[in-house]
C-alpha cells in the first residue's frame, strides 16, 4: 500500500499571467484543485517540493493530502502539469480530488530486474519494448512500478503482459499479447566497405591525338 504524502499549500487570489509570474517569483507553482463535484480552488505549491514529486517515477500516481491554508484538506492526484519547454521549470499543476474508495485507471512504469541468460551467455541485449502499462486499482493500491525478472530469458524470447503474475490489488488493462521486454541479438555495425579505386577519366581520343602529334613530328624530321 502506498504511503500518502502531505503538502501544505496556499490559496491564490489573483488570476492571469501577471499573477502567475508573481507566484513563481516567490518560489511557488500555481495550481488548481478540482473534482468530486466541488468548486475548483486556486492554490500554489512549494516549487521544489512539487517538482521533486512529479519528477519521481511514480509521482503522477502519488496520493497527496493537500492541506489548503485556512480551507479544506483533500486527497488528490496530479492529473496534468505544464513545463517550460526552454527552461524546464514547472509552470502549472492540475490536482484532481480523489475518492480513495473508488478505483482509478493509471499508467505505471515497467522496470526490468536482473540480467537475462541471453545477455550473460549468448551475447544478447535486454530491451524494454513497453515502458508503461495501464491498470485499474484503488488509489492507495497503485504500485510504484511493475518489476519484471528477466534472469531466465534466453536469446529470442519475450515477456508479455500475459506473463505477469496475477495481482489481488490491481487489474491490468493493457492487452495480454503486448510484449513488455524481449532479449534480442546485439546490433553489429556494418563493416566499412573499402573505398573503390578512383580512375581518372581520360577524354576519348586524347591518347591517339598525342601519339599522332609525335608521329607527325617524327615524319617532319625525316622529311627535312
Amino acid at each position: 500500500m502506498q504511503l500518502q504524502i502531505e503538502m501544505d499549500v496556499q490559496p491564490r487570489e489573483g488570476r492571469g499571467k501577471n499573477a502567475a509570474r508573481r507566484v513563481r517569483a516567490a518560489g511557488q507553482v500555481p495550481a488548481i484543485l478540482y473534482g468530486l463535484g466541488k468548486e475548483p480552488v486556486a492554490i500554489s505549491f512549494d516549487a521544489k517540493q512539487i517538482t521533486k514529486l512529479l519528477q519521481s517515477p511514480s509521482g503522477h500516481n502519488q496520493i497527496v493530502n493537500v492541506k489548503v491554508s485556512g480551507g479544506e484538506t483533500a486527497a488528490a492526484m496530479a492529473s496534468d502539469w505544464l513545463v517550460d519547454p526552454v527552461r524546464g521549470n514547472l509552470l502549472h499543476v492540475d490536482m484532481r480530488r480523489t475518492d480513495l474508495t473508488h478505483a482509478v485507471e493509471v499508467s505505471v512504469a515497467v522496470v526490468i530486474v536482473g540480467v537475462s541468460h541471453g545477455v550473460r551467455k549468448e551475447g544478447g541485449h535486454d530491451e524494454v519494448v513497453t515502458r508503461e502499462i495501464e491498470l485499474r486499482a484503488l488509489p492507495l493500491e497503485v504500485p510504484q512500478k511493475i518489476e519484471i525478472d528477466v534472469t531466465e530469458m534466453v536469446l529470442g524470447s519475450a515477456f508479455r503482459v500475459a506473463d505477469l503474475p496475477a495481482s489481488d490489488t490491481y487489474t491490468v488493462l493493457t492487452r495480454a499479447e503486448q510484449v513488455l521486454v524481449h532479449c534480442v541479438a546485439q546490433k553489429v555495425a556494418e563493416e566499412e566497405k573499402p573505398a573503390e579505386e578512383v580512375v581518372e577519366a581520360v577524354p576519348a581520343g586524347a591518347g591517339k591525338s598525342a601519339d599522332g602529334a609525335k608521329d607527325k613530328g617524327k615524319d617532319k624530321g625525316k622529311e627535312g
